[in-house]
C-alpha cells in the first residue's frame, strides 16, 4: 500500500486502517522570511521521479526521426503527437494549436503521477497543492487568452457581460478543476484501501487480489481524471476567447 493508506498493527494484534498525507523525506534549514525549515516531501520526490521517467521516454521516442517512419518507435511518437493535435484542434480550434504541448504534458504528467500508487508510492495527485498548482496554471492561461484575443477593453467587459456573475464563474472554474481531480483520486485511494483492508480481515491475501481493485482505482481512475482535467482545461481556455469572431 502507499503511504497515504497505512495498515498498521494495533496493540491488540488487530490491523487498523489509517489515512495519512505525504511523508516528509528531509527537513532543510532555511531561516529566512520567517520560515525555519523547507520540507522535502514524498509528493515532491515522486514528481521528480515521474518527470525523469517521462523525459527519458519522450527523449527516446523523439530521437532520429525520419520523414517516412521506418521503425515502431517513430510510429508510436507520431501517434501520440497526432492524437493530441486532433484533441486540441477538435476541442479548441486550429487557432489554439500552440496549446498542444501544454495539454499533452498535463495529461501524461497527471496520468503518470496517479499510476505511481500502483507501484506502492505516494501519488502526488492525492496532494491538493499539486493539483491546485495545475488549476492556477490553467486559470492564468484562461486570463491570458481573454486579453490576448479581445484586448484590454473587451477582456474586462467579458467579466461583467452578460452578467457580473461571470466573475464567480472565473473563480469557480479552477477550484472545480482542482477539487474534482484531487477528490476523485483521493476517494479512489481510500476506497481501494478499505477494500484491501476488509479482504485482509477475512482471508490471507495472495498478491493478485489487491491488484484487482488497484487496477481500477489507481490506473483506470487516474487515466480518466487526467482526461477530464485536460478536456476541461481546453474548454475553459478556448471559452475565454473574446475576439469579434467568437461573438459571431
Amino acid at each position: 500500500m502507499n503511504t497515504l493508506l497505512l495498515l498498521s498493527n494495533g496493540g491488540n494484534g488487530a490491523d487498523n486502517f489509517v489515512v495519512e498525507g505525504a511523508g516528509v523525506v528531509a527537513r532543510i534549514p532555511f531561516g529566512h522570511f520567517g520560515i525555519e525549515y523547507l520540507y522535502l516531501t514524498e509528493s515532491v520526490m515522486v514528481q521528480w521521479l515521474v518527470i525523469i521517467l517521462l523525459g527519458t521516454l519522450f527523449f527516446v521516442l523523439g530521437r532520429n526521426l525520419k520523414v517516412n517512419p521506418t521503425n515502431r518507435r517513430q510510429v508510436i511518437a507520431e501517434t501520440i503527437v497526432t492524437t493530441f493535435d486532433n484533441m486540441v484542434n477538435d476541442s479548441m480550434g486550429l487557432k489554439y494549436f500552440r496549446y498542444q504541448p501544454y495539454i499533452a504534458a498535463l495529461f501524461f504528467f497527471s496520468m503518470g503521477l496517479s499510476f505511481t500508487a500502483f507501484l506502492g508510492l505516494f501519488p502526488p495527485t492525492a496532494d491538493i497543492s499539486v493539483i491546485g498548482g495545475w488549476g492556477i496554471m490553467t486559470f492564468v492561461l484562461v486570463q491570458f487568452t481573454r486579453f490576448k484575443t479581445g484586448g484590454l477593453l473587451r477582456g474586462l467587459r467579458s467579466y461583467v457581460v452578460p452578467t457580473p456573475l461571470n466573475i464567480v464563474s472565473e473563480v469557480a472554474n479552477p477550484l472545480s478543476l482542482t477539487f474534482r481531480h484531487y477528490g476523485n483520486i483521493l476517494a479512489g485511494l481510500i476506497i481501494g484501501g478499505l477494500i484491501f483492508w476488509a479482504l485482509r480481515q477475512a482471508i490471507v491475501l495472495p498478491l493478485i487480489i489487491p491488484m484487482i481493485p488497484a487496477l481500477y482505482f489507481d490506473m483506470f481512475l487516474g487515466l480518466l481524471q487526467a482526461f477530464v482535467f485536460t478536456t476541461l482545461s481546453m474548454v475553459y481556455i478556448s471559452g475565454a476567447d473574446c475576439s469579434p469572431d467568437a461573438d459571431a
